[in-house]
């Protein structure tokens, strides 16, 4: 179970990427600005610094839940 702080973290990330970049023009987009935060996440790992792994890795679950979400909005939803 995610904890309630990691949680309100993960949804102001979104909500933050959502307000300032908009919707993914398309599914490479977003599979390029995950590359881009695996990238981070892993020099935060060489780096060995917990706080910035931690801060990374929920960058990478936020372009992947945007992704998601979009995705379900336009299939599931009907949204465009």
């Amino acid at each position: 179970m995610i904890n309630a702080y990691t949680l309100a973290d993960l949804e102001a990330r979104v909500r933050a990427a959502d307000a300032r970049y908009g919707t993914f023009a398309s599914t490479h987009e977003a599979l390029g600005v995950a590359l881009e935060e695996f990238q981070e996440l892993t020099d935060a790992v060489r780096s060995n610094v917990m706080q910035d792994v931690a801060s990374e890795a929920l960058d990478l679950a936020a372009v992947c839940i945007r992704l998601a979400m979009q995705i379900e909005a336009i299939y599931v939803y009907g949204e465009r």
